[in-house]
């Protein structure tokens, strides 16, 4: 069995890239129909193409088509133009007799016997507050059933304005792996001859690409990849190459995970940039082959994802960053906050919504940061219970998923928390970072100094040294700040950089241990007892006596 070869990221097993959105479509849709399903609603962010679809479904189950659509009223296909998106039709807008016309092919003993679609693309609107369609709902889904007339509600990803128990629903999924790949060649092959040098893309490097336009239309995947091309054709380049197209597709990536409200396409970190955290490194290097053919034959499931705990700037998100990175996949932050709507129901739609659009862009690490904030309400009963119907759909999707979804919750405070989100199966395991080591803080001063141009190797090592034991009770987003301020006095002093300049902003800050002291004792104690430390511990002589620790030695003392 083939999968994505290791040294590129997360391996994904061979079902996961030879995904095929039509066929999975065709499959559910048949056995709708052959189960006499009355009224089939299909969900989709690209209705035309699921239309095209459906027509081909039914005409090779013998079926003939009837299709309607706002613009051109109810046009009739065959297989010769079964593709067509510009043929005209009989004109008939208005919606209400368009949806009555499956009544009135039962009540004509001549068409009765003809095996008839009838498929509605936005009809849906039409449908809001509307007694007369919410009747032909019920009677369609009482006697349609014993006639071979479905009849086939096209919309996008969204609740019909009626509930009925006789829809069944299915859902028309983006283009999968292998489907990409048909739209990529398509394209390529044609214009090879545009660049006299090629165009370097191989199968490992078509993978790639597709890990990016995962989730995407396939119209939008072939636009953002031509688009590609001829840029670079613009810009002279006599060959194109993997990294050219990823740019272009990243780039249209960006722009639909944005328009969902409630995802965000995070850029990447780079593990080489996060001090310490050793242990959480090893757990997740150990993993990364865990999604292939090879490790689900050895009995290895999945891993689901993790949960990040800890005193506020300690790097949590940058760790999530960076975890992407080495996994080689997307990252997509859900911002919780934005869920909540106020039209009832709309706050849990809006959660699946976005977890099947998560699912759909697999694989990918999802980041639900600083999930404590966004669910503060639960449990106080002031959002009648909208909160924990959100978290509900949550939680019900992590114990459920089955894509290659590597999902990390962060949190500062979890005491708010219900104890159903952190236990065993909806993740794997639960890490803590807590106030940095020495050897943890000296880490991220150095790679704080490198990024801005800076050798820690060209200060005084005694100096470093004094200035590493000061920070004692500093998070690493104290020390970066600490850092940046030091560079601003400096220029504007017209003076090199010294440890000076950082020892003064140094004390010019009080840190979160200080200000803070009594809730992040708390969140250590918590972490200490029910998370695994996400830094190395085997450092004894150099372990961090912060402000915090000693605070817990005093209670302890004075008990």
């Amino acid at each position: 069995m083939q999968t994505i070869s290791k040294g590129t990221g997360m391996d994904i097993s061979s079902d996961e890239t030879s995904r095929n959105s039509v066929k999975e479509f065709q499959e559910e849709l048949t056995t709708l129909i052959d189960a006499g399903a009355g009224i089939i609603h299909v969900r989709t962010h690209e209705p035309i193409r699921a239309s095209l679809e459906i027509r081909k479904i039914a005409l090779a189950d013998g079926f003939t088509v009837r299709e309607w659509d706002v613009v051109n009223g109810f046009r009739d296909f065959t297989e010769d133009d079964i593709g067509s998106v510009v043929k005209r039709g009989d004109g008939n807008i208005d919606a209400m007799a368009a949806f009555a016309t499956p009544l009135d092919h039962i009540r004509d003993p001549g068409h009765a016997r003809t095996r008839q679609y009838y498929v509605y693309v936005g009809l849906h609107p039409f449908m809001e507050n509307n007694p007369q369609m919410h009747y032909l709902v019920s009677l369609y889904g009482h006697i349609l059933p014993a006639w071979d007339c479905p009849v086939i509600l096209v919309t996008p990803d969204i609740p019909l304005p009626l509930d009925h128990e006789s829809i069944m629903s299915v859902y028309f999924r983006p283009p999968g792996f292998e489907e990409l790949k048909v739209s990529l060649n398509s394209l390529i092959e044609p214009s090879r001859k545009d660049f006299p040098d090629g165009i370097d893309v191989e199968a490992d490097g078509e993978n790639k690409i597709c890990y990016v336009g995962a989730g995407l239309k396939q119209s939008d995947f072939e636009m953002y990849t031509a688009l590609s091309i001829i840029k670079a054709g613009r810009e002279g380049k006599t060959a194109i190459d993997t990294e050219d197209i990823i740019k272009g597709v990243a780039i249209g990536k960006t722009e639909i995970v944005r328009q969902s409200e409630i995802l965000e396409l995070y850029p990447s970190g780079d593990m080489q940039n996060v001090g310490g955290m050793e242990n959480l490194k090893k757990w997740v290097a150990r993993r990364r082959g865990c999604y292939s053919d090879e490790a689900r034959e050895f009995g290895v499931e999945p891993p689901k994802g993790i949960v990040l705990v800890g005193v506020p700037g300690s790097g949590k998100s940058l760790i999530a960053k960076s975890i992407s990175s080495e996994l080689g996949v997307p990252l997509v932050r859900l911002d919780f906050g934005r869920v909540f709507n106020s039209l009832v129901g709309a706050s849990e739609n809006r959660m699946r919504q976005a977890l099947r659009q998560v699912e759909d862009m697999a694989p990918v690490v999802l980041l639900a940061d600083e999930v404590d904030k966004g669910l503060g309400g639960i449990g106080g009963g002031g959002d009648s219970g909208v909160s924990s119907r959100v978290l509900g759909s949550f939680l019900t999707w992590l114990q459920d998923c089955k894509k290659p979804v590597f999902t990390i919750v962060t949190a500062n405070n979890v005491t708010g928390l219900p104890p159903e989100l952190m236990r065993r199966g909806r993740f794997d395991a639960i890490f803590s970072t807590s106030l940095p080591t020495y050897k943890e803080r000296y880490d991220v001063l150095r790679i704080h100094l490198a990024l801005r141009g800076r050798d820690i190797e060209d200060f005084d090592k005694d100096d470093v040294d004094t200035l590493v034991k000061r920070l004692d009770g500093y998070v690493p987003a104290e020390i970066e700040s600490a850092v940046k301020d030091a560079i601003v006095d400096a220029f504007a002093g017209e003076e090199d950089l010294t440890i000076a300049h950082i020892e003064s902003a140094v004390k010019a800050m009080v840190p979160l241990s200080k200000a803070f002291e009594q809730q992040i004792t708390a969140m250590n104690e918590w972490a200490k007892n029910n998370a695994t430390p996400a830094g190395a511990t085997d450092d004894t002589h150099l372990q961090s006596t912060s402000t915090a620790t000693r605070v817990m030695r005093r209670t302890r003392r004075g008990a």
